[in-house]
């Protein structure tokens, strides 16, 4: 469980647009999607928001990467997931729980779980990668998910990256929320809940005021144009423009 792994990760324009204008840092949007896949929401159980979108990744992920799921052979590990995935399913059929308390139980499980698999799995939880400042940290949950869905973690995290795009969101639900990508409610639910990050002072403050309200004035223009396409690549264009303003200051 000690072993750092090794990943390269292709940092999209939009991915790094969405960190810089959201002032976050890649690696921290990176371990909020890691921490949040969740094996319990991936067996039906009620979780926080943030770990239903997460694990939704997870699952849109399999559906177009996913291929043969190895099968476990060791006994030892069959009779403690067993034993686990049995506790977690009493978990799911309490009725009288809240979610809040559900969430945290099923938390408890899946670390004791962890616990015990400690010594018998090879799962990775480390990851270094070159282009970030540090080591990600690959929970118990999420190499599990990825293992059951038999997606590596490496091209589970690529598919994260792929998929975040402000432009795309902006322009399919401008009119009326029509879908939402998880990978982009990932990223929203992490700026508008994580204490952490929506406390931040923005630097460059003017500049956000100003990109703030051409994004506003922008908006009704793009409400006129039928075009989905156009709508995305002219907010493709605005995001652009606006981070590289920042990155100038």
């Amino acid at each position: 469980m000690d072993v750092i792994g090794q990943i390269k990760l292709n940092y999209t324009e939009d991915f790094r647009i969405a960190c810089k204008i959201n002032n976050l840092k890649q690696e921290e949007l990176l371990q909020y999607f890691i921490d949040h896949v969740s094996f319990y929401a991936f067996i039906g159980g009620d979780m926080d928001p943030a770990y239903l979108w997460a694990t939704t990744v997870s699952i849109d992920c399999k559906d177009v990467l996913g291929s043969q799921v190895e099968a476990v052979t060791d006994k030892r590990i069959q009779d403690i997931s067993l034993k686990y995935i049995k506790k977690l399913t009493a978990l799911n059929l309490e009725t009288d729980l809240s979610r809040d308390i559900e969430c945290k139980k099923s938390i408890a499980l899946m670390n004791e779980w962890s616990g015990e698999m400690l010594s018998l799995t090879n799962y990775v939880n480390k990851a270094e990668e070159t282009s970030l400042t540090g080591p990600l940290s690959l929970s118990f949950d999420f190499n599990l998910v990825c293992g059951m869905n038999g997606i590596s973690t490496e091209n589970q995290l690529q598919y994260f990256i792929d998929n975040i795009s402000l432009a795309k969101d902006r322009a399919v639900n401008l009119l009326q929320t029509v879908k939402i990508d998880p990978s982009t409610a990932v990223l929203l639910f992490l700026i508008s809940n994580h204490e952490g990050v929506k406390n931040k002072i923005l630097p460059h403050q003017e500049i956000y005021k100003k990109y703030c309200l051409l994004l506003l004035k922008l908006d009704k223009k793009q409400k006129e144009e039928s075009s989905l396409e156009n709508r995305i690549h002219n907010y493709s264009a605005f995001y652009l423009d606006w981070y590289n303003a920042l990155n100038e200051e």
